[in-house]
């Protein structure tokens, strides 16, 4: 049963896709996310009602200092495998290699363990931007030379404090998804059916591929055409057509205003638009993970980390980010910030604003709390009231008076230190949950790539964290490259 609310919340969405081509529906928007200051009730509903009883299992912090520097010596030293011959017909080799005959996605999966066993070794990326080296250079060069020295980043398999989660395109949603997911069940079926012309659909992108090595300049995004990446844009480019299959569908019920009744949509339609609506305001992100449920506690916490907010502070920034807002009444979620109470908030706000007013660099957390006073992250161990978030992650919390005082003494530089107003926080079982379901990748990573500024990057965060775990996450980056016509 769906509410007057979200029936017109949909309604809304459905009337604004007949307005453009179902093929740019399906684009992600290159723009920044439009911030909304306080969640909606169904917002803060959907994400406090999964809970999972199950204990979890207890992790002793005090081990992972020397686990995560194991880790980050074998991801240095780790290699990925990929298979060079090919997949359902199409030549993966170079171009004067004679094709293969064609298999069927049957045979290819039962001969995977074989292909394997004769596949190409290569090495995880040790870069992937030198613009963004650069302007990490200018901006903190000591962290620079940690990141040149020794950035690395992995997939895992369950997220963890001082570790990241991102976002994954609704395609790789789909595909990865829970098998009780009709959208799953409907891309297992068309990716095996004829409707689905595989050898085309490869062939066109390697094609593609070719002709962006020979005529511009970004032969890093070209299409790599190993066993991998066959097989990554075999099911991505499917999910692709069945998502614009389904919309057209959608749009197809509209009435001659336009308009589409949520009543008239069957549940598996439904089910689409919400995870259409969910991937959209949260495209792309990259949240950093603070809080993990433990035996006895609750939930977990993430900060989105590439959603920048501000660049200079002006005094309602200043306040915003010191003292936090004020809600307008218990039963209006509107925020307003709030100003000074006595003298000694003054006092703060004016040494504030002379430390970080013309670079500081404040992004939006996420949709919870957004109303408390921005949390303060940094790499700096030493610096009084600090905490680290994890021991062994080189990540610290807090400590912005002994901030501000260095800023001003010349100690440290404004953009040494994030502020993030607001955070995402989740019912114990539920991140772990939206992982299962393939919404989000865990990664673990070096520190810099957490501490890094995100301020007009030449190559988006995402990005980079993903081609730096190599592998599949590699090609989707690429496959993801494609739709921006930004970069």
């Amino acid at each position: 049963m769906i509410s007057s609310r979200s029936a017109a919340h949909i309604t809304l969405l459905l009337t604004s896709m007949l307005l453009q081509s179902a093929d740019s529906f399906l684009q992600p928007q290159a723009r920044s996310p439009i911030i909304s200051i306080a969640p909606t009730k169904q917002q803060q509903h959907h994400r406090y009602m999964t809970n999972n009883d199950d204990d979890d299992d207890y992790i002793d912090e005090d081990s992972l200092g020397d686990w995560r520097s194991f880790r980050m010596n074998l991801a240095n030293s780790a290699t990925s495998t990929s298979s060079s011959s090919s997949i359902d017909g199409i030549d993966l080799s170079d171009d004067s290699s004679p094709p293969s005959t064609a298999i069927t996605s049957e045979e290819s999966s039962s001969s995977s363990s074989t292909t394997s066993s004769s596949s190409s070794t290569k090495e995880r990326p040790k870069s992937v931007s030198k613009q963004n080296e650069q302007l990490l250079s200018a901006q903190n060069s000591a962290l620079a030379e940690e990141y040149i020295n020794g950035v690395w980043a992995h997939e895992s398999s369950i997220p963890e404090v001082g570790g990241l989660v991102c976002r994954m395109p609704l395609e790789s949603e789909i595909y990865r998804g829970s098998p009780d997911s009709f959208m799953y069940q409907k891309l297992q079926t068309f990716l095996d059916s004829d409707d689905y012309d595989r050898t085309e659909d490869v062939t066109s992108r390697q094609q593609q591929g070719r002709s962006s090595r020979t005529s511009s300049s970004t032969t890093s995004q070209s299409m790599s055409f190993s066993a991998l990446a066959a097989k990554t844009v075999f099911w991505y480019r499917g999910a692709e057509k069945l998502l614009k299959k389904e919309i057209l569908q959608i749009m197809a019920t509209a009435n001659a205003n336009g308009r589409i009744d949520p009543s008239d949509l069957d549940e598996e339609s439904l089910e689409l638009l919400q995870l259409y609506m969910d991937h959209q305001s949260t495209w792309q992100e990259v949240c950093l993970v603070t809080e993990m449920s433990n035996e006895g506690k609750g939930g977990s916490k993430t900060i989105t980390i590439n959603r920048p907010m501000a660049f200079k502070l002006s005094k309602s920034m200043a306040r915003l980010v010191l003292m936090g807002a004020l809600l307008a009444s218990e039963n209006d979620s509107t925020n307003f910030v709030r100003k000074e109470r006595d003298g000694g908030e003054t006092q703060n706000l004016v040494k504030f604003l002379g430390a970080f007013e013309n670079q500081c660099a404040v992004y939006v957390g996420g949709p919870d709390d957004m109303d408390k006073p921005a949390v303060l992250v940094h790499g700096i161990a030493d610096l009084p009231g600090a905490v680290e978030i994890s021991r062994g992650t080189g990540i610290y919390q807090g400590g912005l008076e002994a901030a501000i005082d260095g800023v001003l003494s010349g100690k440290y530089k404004p953009l040494d230190f994030r502020f993030f107003v607001g955070h995402t926080r989740y019912a114990k079982g539920q991140l772990e949950d939206a992982v299962t379901k393939g919404k989000y990748q865990p990664i673990a990573c070096s520190r810099p790539l957490v501490l890094k500024q995100c301020i007009q990057l030449p190559k988006p965060l995402w990005h980079e964290v993903l081609e730096f775990c190599g592998g599949e996450l590699k090609e989707i980056s690429k496959l993801e490259l494609t739709k921006r016509e930004d970069l």
